[in-house]
This record gives C-alpha cells, sequence and structure tokens, in this order.
C-alpha cells in the first residue's frame, strides 16, 4: 500500500542531497571570484531558504495563506541574541532586562535550541486559532500576529531595545552552520510530503470537503504541518542573526513577508522544489536589479521592487502554479523507485452491521428539507433512493455523512450511533462517500488519491485486512493511469477514480450520491457492473441516489422513493415502478405531458 519507511527516507535523503550539492556548486562558482559581497548574497540565499521552505511546508500543503511565518523567525532570532549576547555587554544594551536575563548567557547551540522550541511554543498556541480558522480568517490572523509582534519588538524597550534593536550578538565564522540549517530544511521538507501526516494535509489543500468524507481530520492533519513550519523558521531566525550578528524589526517587515511568499509564488508553491527554485531566482534577480539600478548606473529608484512585481505578473498570468507547477524532484524519485507487484485480489471481509437512519427531520431556517425520512442497507445489499429534484436524497445523504446534523433522529452503524459524528469519524467508522459534483484531488496522480484513502484505512481502519491499491485500480478500470493526474482524466475516468477511492476505505458500506450524473446510457450501463463489482470487492453494502430510474432500478434491490422531504414509498424495484405515488411525484409532470399530447393528437 505505501512504501517501506526506509525506501521513503531514501528518497528524503536523495532530493535533499542533490538539491545541496546543486546549490553548493553554483555557490562556491560564484563566490570563486570576487569580494565579501558575494559570500553576503551566499548567506542571505540560505537564510531565504530556511525560511522559504518552512512556509511552504505549511501554505503549499495545506493550501492556507499566511503571512505570519515571520514573525515566529523573529521570535527565535531575538530568543538567541538575549541568550548569546556576552553578559557585560547585555547590562549596557539593556540594564533593565526582565526576568533574570541580564545573568543568562549560552553557547550558540543551547540557545538555537532554546529559540527553536519558544517558536515551537508560541507558534503551536497561535496555530490552533489559525489552523481552527482556516479559510481567509486564517490568513488575517497570521497578519494581525506579524503587526503585533512588530509592535512589541518596537516598543517593549527594556527586553528588545526597540526599533533600533540588538548588536553585539555573536557571529557564527562562515556559512558552514547556513549549510546545515539548509540542508536541514530540505530534509523535512521532503521527508514531511513522504509521511502519512504530509499526505493527509495535502487532502485537506485540495478539498475540504472531500478529506474529512474519506476519514481525515482537517484540524490535526494542518496543525502538524503548522508545527513543523514553526521548527523550520525558528531555525532559519536562530540562524540568520547569528550569521549577521544583528537583528531588528526592520528584518522582519510586512515588505520581507511578500518578498519571500513572491519566491514561493513565482518558483511553485506546492512543492519543496519550486520553493528552491524560486528562492534562487527571486534572490539573484533582486541583488542583480539592486545592482542595475545603483545610481552609477542606470539609477532607477527601487528597481529591484520594479523587477519583483513583474516577476509575479508573469508568474500569474503565464505560471498560475508556478514554473514548476506540480514537477518535483521527490516526486520523479517517487515514481522511479515505486515497487511494482503483481495485483493481489482480497477476499471480501464477511459483514454483519447493518446501517440505518430512521426518523430523519432536518430544517434550515423556517424550511423542512426532511421529515420523518429513514432508509435501512443491510450487509451486501444495494438499496437506491431516487426522488423528484428538491425531494430531500442528498440532504439525507449529508445526514448520513455527518455533514448536515438532524434536529430529529438516529443514524446507526451496527451498535454505533452516528447522529452527531463528524464526518471524518462516520468514514472511519466504514462509511465512504462520493459526491454529486465531483471531488477529486485534481493535482494529484490517480495512485495518489487512492493511496491516501488506503492511508486512512490503515491507521483507522486496523481491524480491516490490507486492500491491495494496484489490484483496486485493476478492478475500477483504471490500470494503467496511476501516473495521470486526476485533473487530465476523461469524465467517465474521473467517476471510476472517485469509486476506486471511496472503495480504497475498505468501507462496510459506499454511499454513492449521482455516480451516473452526464454519462450516457451505455456508461450508465457499465457504472452499474463496476458499482456492484466493486461493493463485492470490498464486501460493501451501496446506497446511492441519481435521477435515472433506469439505473436504480437495475443496480437496487430495495429502492426507498422521496417527495418533499418525505418517503412516499419502498420496496422492490418492480414495486416502485408500479407505485402510483412515485409515478406521480417522479414521472408525473412526464406522464401529464404526454397524456395531454395524446389527447391533442386524437383530437
Amino acid at each position: 500500500m505505501t512504501d517501506p519507511i526506509s525506501l521513503r527516507l531514501s528518497r528524503s535523503i536523495g532530493a535533499s542531497s542533490l538539491m545541496a550539492l546543486v546549490l553548493f556548486a553554483g555557490a562556491t562558482l560564484y563566490t570563486a571570484t570576487g569580494g565579501s559581497a558575494r559570500e553576503l548574497l551566499v548567506k542571505e540565499l540560505l537564510i531565504n531558504l530556511m525560511l522559504v521552505l518552512g512556509i511552504q511546508l505549511f501554505i503549499g500543503n495545506t493550501g492556507i495563506l499566511s503571512f505570519g511565518h515571520l514573525a515566529f523567525a523573529q521570535i527565535a532570532a531575538y530568543t538567541v541574541a538575549l541568550l548569546t549576547i556576552p553578559v557585560a555587554v547585555k547590562s549596557q544594551q539593556l540594564p533593565d532586562i526582565p526576568f533574570g536575563l541580564g545573568s543568562v548567557h549560552m553557547g550558540a547551540f543551547p540557545a538555537t535550541l532554546v529559540a527553536i522550541a519558544v517558536a515551537l511554543l508560541v507558534g503551536g498556541l497561535i496555530g490552533v486559532a489559525v489552523v481552527r480558522a482556516g479559510g481567509i480568517a486564517a490568513t488575517m490572523i497570521t497578519l494581525a500576529v506579524l503587526f503585533v509582534v512588530d509592535q512589541l519588538v518596537k516598543n517593549w524597550q527594556e527586553l528588545t531595545k526597540g526599533a533600533g534593536g540588538l548588536s553585539n550578538v555573536p557571529t557564527l565564522d562562515g556559512t558552514m552552520w547556513l549549510w546545515v540549517g539548509g540542508i536541514i530544511g530540505l530534509f523535512v521538507a521532503h521527508w514531511f510530503g513522504e509521511t502519512r501526516s504530509g499526505r493527509f494535509a495535502i487532502a485537506t489543500r485540495e478539498d475540504e470537503i472531500a478529506a474529512p468524507a474519506l476519514g481525515i481530520g482537517l484540524f490535526r492533519s494542518r496543525y502538524v504541518a503548522w508545527i513543523v513550519s514553526m521548527g523550520l523558521v525558528g531555525l532559519a531566525g536562530a540562524l540568520r542573526v547569528q550569521a549577521i550578528g544583528s537583528t531588528s524589526p526592520k528584518q522582519y517587515t510586512l515588505d520581507i513577508t511578500v518578498l519571500l511568499l513572491a519566491m514561493l509564488v513565482v518558483g511553485g508553491m506546492r512543492t519543496p522544489s519550486g520553493a528552491v527554485l524560486g528562492t534562487v531566482l527571486i534572490t539573484v534577480g533582486n541583488e542583480v536589479f539592486r545592482q542595475l539600478g545603483d545610481p552609477k548606473r542606470l539609477d532607477i529608484e527601487r528597481f529591484p521592487d520594479l523587477f519583483l512585481g513583474v516577476a509575479l505578473l508573469a508568474a500569474m498570468l503565464w505560471r498560475p502554479g508556478g514554473l514548476l507547477g506540480d514537477h518535483d524532484l521527490a516526486a520523479w524519485l517517487r515514481r522511479r523507485t515505486r515497487r511494482s507487484h503483481e495485483p493481489v485480489a482480497r477476499v471480501p471481509p464477511t459483514r454483519t452491521a447493518v446501517l440505518t437512519a430512521d426518523s430523519i427531520e432536518v430544517r434550515f431556517g423556517g424550511f423542512t428539507a426532511l421529515r420523518d425520512a429513514r432508509v435501512r442497507v443491510g450487509p451486501g445489499e444495494v438499496v437506491g433512493i431516487i426522488g423528484p429534484n428538491g425531494a430531500g436524497k442528498t440532504t439525507l445523504f449529508n445526514v448520513v455523512t455527518g455533514l448536515v446534523s438532524p434536529v430529529r433522529g438516529t443514524v446507526m452503524l451496527g451498535a454505533r450511533d452516528l447522529s452527531r459524528a463528524h464526518p471524518e469519524e462516520v468514514a472511519r467508522a466504514g462509511l465512504a462517500r462520493t459526491f454529486q459534483n465531483l471531488r477529486l484531488f485534481g493535482n494529484l496522480t490517480v495512485l495518489e488519491n487512492v493511496t491516501l484513502t488506503a492511508m486512512v484505512s490503515a491507521k483507522y481502519r486496523p481491524a480491516e485486512p490490507p486492500i491491495d491499491v494496484a489490484w483496486l485500480l485493476q478492478v475500477s478500470g483504471l490500470a494503467g493511469l496511476e501516473d495521470r493526474m486526476a485533473s487530465t482524466l476523461d469524465y467517465g475516468n474521473q467517476r471510476r477514480l472517485e469509486l476506486a477511492r471511496a472503495a480504497a476505505l475498505s468501507p462496510q458500506f459506499l454511499l454513492l450520491d449521482e455516480p451516473t450524473s452526464g454519462m450516457s446510457d451505455d456508461e450508465s450501463l457499465e457504472m452499474v457492473e463496476r458499482i456492484r463489482t466493486m461493493g463485492a470487492a470490498v464486501g460493501a453494502g451501496v446506497l446511492v441516489i441519481d435521477h435515472d430510474l433506469a439505473f436504480i432500478t437495475t443496480i437496487s434491490d430495495h429502492i426507498v422513493a422521496l417527495a418533499d422531504g418525505e418517503v412516499i414509498a419502498e420496496g422492490t424495484p418492480s414495486e416502485i415502478r408500479r407505485n402510483p405515488q412515485v409515478m406521480e411525484a417522479y414521472l408525473g409532470s412526464a406522464a401529464d405531458d404526454e397524456t395531454a399530447s395524446s389527447n391533442n393528437g386524437d383530437e
């Protein structure tokens, strides 16, 4: 299902080492001639690299834009300065320093560790609010944090010496420790993408509704990414102050944040490779245009700002996903080192649990969407739900899967009450769903889409026998398309992929919302066999809704008919076809039109 940890570790080390070697070779050639200014640029590049990788780890994997990461780098930088400045010097710079810090002195290494810990502690507390908020609210929280920390540093004179900053910080010799920090940043960014937490975070980036419906919790996945990114920016801040010997608020402004985000956007924010490329291009380009804008040359004021604006505009117009997009060295290594094997069929487990939703009532304001609705699905059974538009079919589905909370009624899976469960809890209990409107992880491959759900099953449904993803792709008709991006598949294959992804959860029941929507008659018939085959393969019962009456009556063992939020009939397909209430509610308008047409013709 997933590659062994040794293989994933070797890929992370390999990708990080290769990138570091290329950067080191370029830096060595660049600094072979020229003065200390070139070494300063290399230092700036390495510091930027650590910061951008830390930002990418959160933004690129969760999709939440953050303006606040630099604030935590600043916290780490000031922590190192306060701990490493000699006591005698500190008494002169900060005569009224609080917390007894005036007599504290540490070496570079322990001070760096303490600084990272402080950044993690403060970042961890703020991260709870950021991750819970999500979306634009989370972005605004991070922006507020940047401003608050900036004002705190400028105004807490006794601790920070205000806007002037702190100096006389012991410096590190050369660039060795910056290279160590850069390599650590590269490895952490690559390794995170190989971990289960990293893959789950990417799923939440791709679709905030589909991920929980497959058992992936939004908060935990994103919070782990936030914490790891705090560690990287804390490391960057700690090394930065020791590289230049001083720190001040002007090094951590919104302008610098925008510059770092530009590096991420230009290179490609979804991958570490994009972060590295963008950092190199913008850092070098910024320096080139600074020199060109010098009064002794072109004499153009703020020329680097013009370069940055043009670079961002060009990227947004021609490469919205960044220069590399989803192309990544680590992903290439993943494909090259993937261990292929003959698909292994799985013996479907014996199920005993029954899925029931009883006496369901749902209200939206003053509108009652469902009233005393019910459905029951037995092990291995295929139950269909039909009804005209607005009947409440999808609402009932959403109640069963935890997206909508009923005001009355119960949802039970065997003896387990799921009436108030969250979507990820419902999925982990054994209910996997698809959506009327496709919700695939478009920027991931076919294999990655299905493997993600198999990883959820392995973690949260350990009692289930492991499922072979290669076999599941073969059963679903997707063999040979493993490395295709989901967004590039044709519509029929996208529907098959969504079904395979749901089945990879090893669910007790598959809940399919209009799986033949947009399909031709031939494709619908093929989907009937596909659903039955898939359900039998994983030992799952099926609850399906669809507007296609022929499809529902062909696939279902039992059918529930809804109209105006109420159950008007249920029974076998033949009983439903003959039921007058169903004909009136579901086919009434068509039948009336046909009758009227016939009467006009007789006249």
